[in-house]
C-alpha cells in the first residue's frame, strides 16, 4: 500500500518528513496523514512525490515492486536517469456526449501513468473520444490530453458542456464545428448553457 512505499522511499534516502516539506512545500501534516494509511495523496503530489524520489508513478502506486536504482541510499554518476513519468487522471466517460456532470467527483476516473513531455505537463485530465465528429484529427477511442481553460479562442478545439451534453469541438463564431464535414456546425443561442471545461492540447498513445 501506498504509506509502506513513501515510509520506504523517506528511509532510503535518508531524509525527514521536514526536510521533504522544505523541498517540495507539502505539509508535514499531510505526510503524517499518507505514513499512517488514512489518507491517499492527490495525483499533482504524487508526481510531485515521482520527482522528488526519482520514481515512477506506477511504483508509487503500487503496480510494480521493482524499485529505480536511483533511490537506493548510494548513488553514482555512472547510473542511467529513469523515464520520467507522471500520474494523470483518465475520465471514464466519452468526450462526444454524456450528463454534463462528467468532471465530478462522482464520475469513476482511472489514474494513468504516461511519459512526462513538454505536453503532457500541460494537461490536467484526459478522456476518450466518442464518435467520428472529429476526424481525420481525432478518432473514437482516442484519448485526449486536456488543458483545464474557462475559455479557449476561435480555431482552438476544446472539451464543451451544452445544456448537459459534453462535447469535443472546435470554437467557432457563434457554433461549435465538428472537423467531418459529415456532421453540421451546433449553432449557439442565448438561450444555450454551455461552459468550457479545457482545451484539447494532444493524445496520449497507451499501447
Amino acid at each position: 500500500m501506498f504509506s509502506d512505499i513513501f515510509k520506504q522511499l523517506i528511509q532510503n534516502k535518508g531524509v525527514t518528513v521536514y526536510q521533504i516539506s522544505k523541498d517540495t512545500g507539502i505539509s508535514e501534516s499531510l505526510m503524517s496523514h499518507w505514513k499512517s494509511g488514512r489518507q491517499l495523496p492527490k495525483y499533482d503530489s504524487l508526481n510531485i512525490l515521482a520527482d522528488y524520489f526519482n520514481v515512477s508513478g506506477d511504483f508509487l502506486l503500487g503496480r510494480t515492486n521493482e524499485i529505480s536504482n536511483l533511490v537506493e541510499k548510494k548513488e553514482t554518476q555512472e547510473e542511467k536517469e529513469p523515464t520520467k513519468s507522471r500520474i494523470i487522471p483518465l475520465y471514464m466517460t466519452g468526450a462526444s456526449a454524456g450528463t454534463g456532470n462528467w468532471l465530478s467527483d462522482d464520475v469513476p476516473v482511472e489514474w494513468m501513468t504516461i511519459p512526462k513531455t513538454a505536453i503532457t505537463e500541460q494537461a490536467d485530465y484526459m478522456l476518450k473520444v466518442r464518435g467520428d465528429s472529429m476526424q481525420p484529427k481525432f478518432f473514437d477511442n482516442d484519448v485526449l490530453l486536456i488543458k483545464k481553460s474557462p475559455s479557449i479562442l476561435e480555431g482552438e478545439i476544446g472539451i464543451f458542456i451544452l445544456n448537459g451534453d459534453s462535447y469535443v469541438k472546435q470554437m467557432g463564431r457563434g457554433e461549435l464545428i465538428s472537423l467531418n464535414p459529415a456532421y453540421t456546425p451546433i449553432k449557439l443561442t442565448n438561450y444555450d448553457d454551455i461552459r468550457c471545461s479545457g482545451k484539447v492540447i494532444g493524445t496520449v498513445d497507451f499501447e
